[in-house]
């Protein structure tokens, strides 16, 4: 406006505009109120010569009116909008949004003011035209999305702040369905939500809702809803406040996945921990495929990949570049002809670039620059934890071989020098003695003794090379160390005829280590010596079993020796164990060994009774490993 305006010259316009307009100088004295000012308020001409601004204000908003005025005096300028109630002629109230606009009126500074009711019941008597610009006012450059949808989810009311959210125009929005931009898991909630508040069950509620924006990519957001009712109490459509929470969410659902997988210890095997990893990560970022490939295997693997796609070439490139983390957007064929948004972030162990964990999706611009310093510190503390736990379990694993190590020669060892040192004794007191064959005896026992303890000594070797090679994996058929280990006992057992027949797939391949020969030895040893007759019967079966979606080998030894008790089975894989009275006769070691080796494969051993309900049938040894 200029300077020279008088009121003529804008009250017909002013007239007609439904907000309430007046004209205030002096910081609060009333100068002009147009006709909807004085229709909604009661006032008339006459009443506003005795009335100020503050007048007008609800005694509980005046203070911050009144601070306004204060900020007027000393030459500041306030905000130019406000929320307060307004009190009418009739002492009823009305919620009101007001903007303040410095003028030149009458040739002398005033202010303008304009109010909008925002008091709900009044907009239901309004024009749908005033009802979208009281909105559009209100909600404009607003933090929160707003979104007004009617009883047949047909968009009436959508504000910038949303528009911006999804990057959509206005006008695209406003033709479509608010549920077209729902993500399909949101869509149950959504209509549970609205059949909840139409019976009456919930009139205001917060909850989540994922959106699809223009790029496809899901954003959570916290909604605060509420039914729109008419004049006669019947739904008119509904009303929505959204908050995009999208980074705080992912945020706590990583850090609750990091805690959820602190402890590797809950799980059977590293496999199905990784597996687990890789789909909830996928499920946080709205991944379709992934993997997890470290020291040199894949780990836990979803969806499809390139035919020339080889993880150890990735992992390679990565350590060369010095990357912790790589963004692929738009041309990620070579992980995927499907493929359109990748994350690749880095597993490190020992400071070094050990593996990765690969997200992916066919939306091209999924991930946010957020998710990946959340995936980038999600990778770093994983790999952290991963090796703490080895760390921990190799100092268990030290600690029992230093404790298995003491049993034998505080156990066997010792017993065995003790006996030799009696037989001494006894040596001493008949070395002058003619009975002969007595003194063989005692010659022959200890030497026997002695022999014993030497093999209690070839044990502990034993045991301190397991310790020093059971980390090691490659892969080998599996008939050649069955051969070799058969013949290998058959050239112990000179009393007895043993036959054992051997069935598996032609070259039948497991993951191992160097020591496998040596637990196939100690099983059929023991099938052997514990089978009363002269001739032995040994059979030996090797198939593919599927477990958990990954392909093992199972090798079972059956023999058709004397059985071993229900009750006793799990004894048997105890150090310096066996059983009754019948199994004596071994150091109770042989087993034991067997175990740790096999679970430090990655395998697993068990018994079961040849014959199911009659253990005294003999007895099978079943072992399973990772299949090469």
């Amino acid at each position: 406006m200029s300077d020279k305006h008088t009121l003529t010259d804008f009250e017909e316009f002013f007239d007609t505009t439904p907000m309430s307009i007046i004209i205030v100088q002096d910081i609060h004295n009333i100068v002009y109120a147009n006709r909807s000012f004085l229709t909604t308020t009661g006032y008339n001409f006459k009443d506003l010569e005795d009335i100020t601004l503050i007048d007008l204000i609800h005694e509980d908003d005046r203070p911050i009116v009144q601070e306004r005025m204060k900020i007027l005096e000393s030459g500041g300028k306030p905000d130019d909008s406000m929320q307060v109630r307004i009190v009418r002629k009739d002492d009823s109230v009305a919620l009101s949004r007001i903007f303040a606009y410095d003028i030149n009126f009458n040739d002398k500074p005033s202010r303008i003011i304009a109010g909008v009711n925002i008091s709900a019941e009044p907009l239901i008597e309004q024009s749908s035209e005033l009802v979208s610009s009281v909105l559009q006012t209100l909600t404009t450059h607003s933090e929160l999305g707003f979104w007004v949808d009617d009883i047949n989810d047909h968009t009436v009311f959508i504000n910038d702040r949303m528009c911006e959210y999804l990057g959509y125009t206005l006008e695209e929005i406003s033709t479509r369905s608010v549920t077209d931009f729902f993500h399909p898991d949101s869509q149950e909630l959504y209509y549970q939500v609205l059949k909840e508040r139409t019976e009456g069950h919930l009139t205001a509620s917060s909850y989540e809702l994922v959106l699809i924006n223009k790029e496809g990519r899901p954003n959570t957001y916290r909604v605060i809803g509420s039914l729109l009712y008419d004049r006669f109490g019947s739904s008119i459509g509904s009303v929505g406040f959204f908050t995009n929470i999208e980074a705080t969410k992912k945020l706590s659902l990583t850090v609750s996945v990091l805690n959820k997988y602190a402890l590797f210890s809950r799980f059977k095997d590293l496999s199905t921990f990784w597996k687990n990893v890789l789909h909830d990560l996928s499920d946080i970022y709205y991944a379709d495929g992934g993997m997890i490939f470290l020291d040199g295997e894949v780990l836990a693997k979803q969806g499809d990949f390139a035919n020339n796609f080889n993880p150890q070439d990735i992992l390679e490139d990565i350590a060369k570049k010095g990357e912790n983390i790589i963004h692929c957007r738009g041309n990620c064929k070579h992980i995927s002809k499907e493929t359109n948004s990748a994350v690749i972030s880095v597993l490190h162990l020992n400071q070094l670039p050990a593996g990765f964990i690969l997200l992916s999706s066919n939306i091209e611009n999924l991930f946010y620059p957020e998710d990946l310093d959340l995936i980038l510190a999600f990778s770093s503390q994983i790999s952290l934890n991963y090796e703490h736990h080895f760390l921990y379990l190799q100092s268990e694993e030290e600690r029992e071989f230093v404790s298995v190590l003491l049993d034998i020669l505080s156990h066997d060892f010792l017993n065995a020098n003790t006996s030799v040192h009696g037989y001494l004794e006894l040596l001493d007191q008949y070395v002058d003695s003619e009975d002969r064959e007595r003194f063989k005896s005692y010659i022959k026992r200890s030497m026997s003794v002695v022999e014993r303890s030497e093999r209690i000594l070839q044990t502990v070797q034993q045991l301190t090379k397991i310790q020093k090679e059971r980390k090691t994996r490659k892969t080998v058929i599996v008939r050649p160390l069955l051969d070799n280990a058969i013949d290998v006992q058959k050239s112990m057992f000179y009393d007895k005829t043993v036959d054992v027949k051997v069935t598996t797939i032609k070259n039948l391949k497991v993951i191992t280590g160097d020591l496998l020969q040596n637990v196939f030895e100690n099983i059929i040893n023991n099938g052997i010596k514990y089978t009363n007759d002269k001739e032995v019967q040994l059979d030996i079966e090797c198939k593919v079993v599927q477990e958990e979606d990954e392909e093992r080998v199972e090798i079972k030894f059956i023999d058709y020796g004397v059985g071993i008790p229900d009750e006793d089975k799990p004894l048997f894989f105890k150090r310096l164990s066996r059983g009754d009275n019948r199994f004596q006769s071994g150091s109770g070691l042989g087993l034991y060994m067997a175990r740790v080796l096999i679970n430090s494969y990655n395998g697993t051993i068990r018994f079961e009774n040849r014959i199911q309900d009659d253990y005294t049938k003999g007895s099978a040894v079943i072992i399973t490993l990772p299949r090469g």
